[in-house]
């Protein structure tokens, strides 16, 4: 649970107790209480061999000796299927925020305002919004603005500080594992991608055309999901014409309830794949197993018989040719690449509900483990399109001013708010958390390696060159050389549906420490790419200049870096976009200001740079004079390398703390014209540490971020 003394209190006002006194008298945890209940499934389900030594609820235990699967070759080649299931409107933070291990509430590198709040307390007339636990379901479902004319409001210029007049207070609600524990325990036991952005800071469909196509090709809003009159390349046509087999597995009845696409598969707005009457007397777009048409279930909408309600009978059949074509023997069996389109009621929009979302999902999973053969190679990509209207505190990629493609008037398409992203495979099994940037643009990245892989290339032309740049492409969140192909048991989501049926919620009155105390943190996984930043200061102009730089990675890796100042200067937000072959610089000019300065740099992954002090006029010397060196050092024990120099002739005193991490707290005397080396440890590759120097000059400096781990 967060513990950040911004956040507010949890509103139980509205909380319904529905756990029975038996139980709560009995002195279970809350994880007994919820098996008690009957919210937990039964033991672990072997399907194929290999162990991790995972408990049933995402602890961990002693890992026997790795030892691949029968039949796995350890790498990419072991993948047979890719399935894509994108549910709808939460933002990362109201559903993970509060979970260990992720970059949430707890997030010690997030943007600071200039009157010493951070990005959490979200300014409010002359008062301020923070987040809000909530815990009924009521208080989970609701539909806030998400256009994206109010999306850049809330991200008002890169400031973002707008949420709460841009969205409302309701913008700040998050939930926990109390609230919805299929969520959480699903991803304590796979790997969540903690920096993924909706690709466009606006609503449903522009970010659903960024998953099918790549770009929204200008377009903001909603509408237009069945005109038939666009006309861009769809990666299902790229994958056709590659040969690779896919398919869209949506209820194709006009409804918006609990069937029919809720408008959802807007490839159906394209002219090669609409219903229109040539498409549909094109027998070899519209042929049971490789049309165009057929593949994309883009036929006219129509009554399917299945009752409006959240049934059995309903989901199965809402689900009914994708749980049949995984099937054994199937007549179309299930594609190389598949994307699912839920029913509104069943989307997890804050309209319907979280439950039934994850009854929903949990029944993608069942019908995948119905047969070995297929979920042993599948990768299940869980996602949503955009956040709604809910909070996320991260800073999203930052465009400079002019990037092709990138705009609308003055202001950025993208990226928008983090949301969620589960990877669910044998890959990647064992509670670990991703944070390259990532945004809708990476699954078809992801799609393009593998094919390519595979000998048959399914290339996007759409995507842009500055995207490529800044999003990952899912590799590096995928451990395909140690797959583990047992099944983790996770909460019956049939009784959570239940609760939510009868407008309950699942939180109990337990003490506030035995809440979900028992979820580890989840694992980073290791990057091969790290940004850096050094600060010089040139004492003859009085200027101070930050220089911005990136280690490793794959060719044409960038990452984007944001420039704040925290005084004397408006709060603006000075985009940079980094790369190995193009590194950038930030110059404040202090002698506008008496020698003073004092700004902040943060990029992806915890990166933060804060740069305070006063320039000394050269030749002044007389006190000490603090200067430092810092080296970010790679490889399997990354360190930070720091240099404390005395340019004076005066001694100075030095005092490193760690803000976060590891390294404590470090008293060092640099005596005039000399230096000191220090070794800083890190966590996982992680650092942030704050140096101070006693010169009376207001010199404060902080380094924090992430080493790499990969150096090959």
């Amino acid at each position: 649970m967060a513990t950040d003394p911004e956040l507010s209190q949890s509103d139980n006002s509205q909380q319904e107790v529905i756990v029975p006194d038996s139980i709560l008298r009995s002195g279970l945890s809350r994880r007994g209480m919820l098996k008690a209940m009957g919210l937990f499934g039964g033991a672990t389900v072997l399907v194929g061999g290999g162990a991790l030594g995972l408990t049933a609820t995402g602890g961990r235990g002693k890992p026997a000796a790795y030892v691949l699967p029968e039949g796995f070759t350890g790498t990419m080649a072991d993948l047979k299927h890719v399935v894509i299931l994108m549910q709808e409107n939460r933002s990362f933070d109201h559903y993970y925020g509060a979970m260990p291990g992720l970059r949430g509430f707890n997030d010690k590198q997030a943007l600071r305002f200039q009157n010493g709040t951070t990005v959490f307390s979200q300014p409010s007339g002359s008062s301020a919004v923070k987040p809000k636990h909530v815990t009924t379901v009521a208080q989970s479902t609701t539909g806030l603005a998400h256009d994206y004319g109010t999306g850049a409001s809330a991200w008002n210029g890169g400031r973002y500080n707008n949420w709460v007049p841009a969205k409302g207070s309701a913008t700040m609600n998050y939930l926990t594992g109390d609230e919805i524990p299929w969520q959480w325990s699903l991803a304590s036991n796979y790997t969540v991608c903690d920096n993924y952005h909706c690709s466009l800071m606006g609503p449903t469909t522009p970010n659903r055309l960024y998953l099918w196509t790549g770009t929204s090709n200008g377009v903001t809003g909603n509408g237009g999901e069945t005109s038939g009159n666009r006309a861009w390349q769809t990666y299902p046509e790229a994958l056709q014409a590659a040969g690779v087999s896919w398919r869209v597995y949506v209820d194709n009845n006009n409804g918006d309830g609990w069937r029919g696409d809720y408008q959802d598969n807007p490839i159906r707005g394209f002219a090669t794949l609409t219903p229109s009457a040539a498409n549909l007397a094109d027998t070899t777009k519209t042929a049971p197993g490789t049309g165009l048409v057929w593949r994309a279930n883009s036929f006219p909408y129509a009554p399917d018989g299945l009752p409006d309600n959240d049934s059995d009978t309903n989901l199965n059949g809402v689900l009914g040719d994708f749980i049949a074509a995984c099937a054994p023997d199937a007549e179309f069996p299930l594609p190389q690449v598949s994307w699912i389109v839920s029913p509104y009621r069943w989307s997890e929009h804050p309209s319907a509900n979280p439950e039934h979302g994850a009854h929903y999902t949990n029944r993608v999973i069942q019908a995948l483990q119905s047969n070995p053969d297929i979920w042993n190679h599948t990768l299940l990509i869980l996602n949503f399109d955009e956040n709604d209207g809910y909070f996320d505190h991260v800073l999203p990629p930052f465009p400079e001013p002019g990037t092709a493609n990138e705009y609308s008037g003055g202001t950025p398409l993208g990226y928008g708010a983090r949301v969620p992203m589960a990877l669910i495979s044998p890959w990647t099994r064992g509670g670990w958390v991703n944070s390259e940037v990532m945004d809708h643009t990476s699954i078809i990245r992801f799609l393009e390696v593998w094919t390519t892989s595979m000998g048959t290339p399914a290339l996007s032309t759409m995507i842009t060159p500055w995207r490529r740049t800044i999003s990952g492409d899912l590799t590096s969140a995928i451990g395909f050389s140690r797959p583990v192909l047992d099944a983790p048991s996770l909460p019956d989501t049939a009784a959570l549906v239940a609760i939510a049926r009868a407008g309950g919620t699942i939180a109990t009155q337990v003490p506030a420490e035995d809440q979900w105390s028992d979820y580890p943190p989840l694992r980073p996984r290791p990057l091969s790419f790290h940004a850096h930043s050094t600060f010089s200061e040139d004492r003859g102009t009085g200027k101070v200049t930050a220089k911005m730089s990136l280690f490793g990675g794959p060719d044409g890796k960038g990452v984007s870096l944001q420039a704040f100042p925290d005084k004397y200067k408006a709060f603006t937000n000075t985009p940079f976009t980094v790369t190995t072959a193009a590194p950038r610089s930030y110059t404040w000019d202090a002698s506008g200001y008496q020698g003073r300065y004092a700004f902040s740099i943060y990029g992806p992954d915890g990166f933060v740079r804060s740069h305070a002090g006063t320039v000394l006029p050269a030749g002044q010397n007389n006190a000490g004079v603090p200067r430092v060196d810092v080296d970010l050092v790679a490889g399997d024990r990354p360190t930070v390398t720091i240099r404390l120099h005395n340019d004076g002739l005066q001694q100075v005193r030095y005092i490193l703390t760690a803000n976060d991490h590891v390294g404590g707290t470090q008293d060092h005397w640099v005596a005039p014209g000399r230096s000191k080396k220090v070794t800083w440890p890190t966590a996982d590759g992680y650092y942030d540490i704050v140096m101070t120097a006693d010169t009376g000059t207001g010199w404060n400096h902080r380094y924090a971020g992430r080493i790499a781990q990969i150096t090959a």
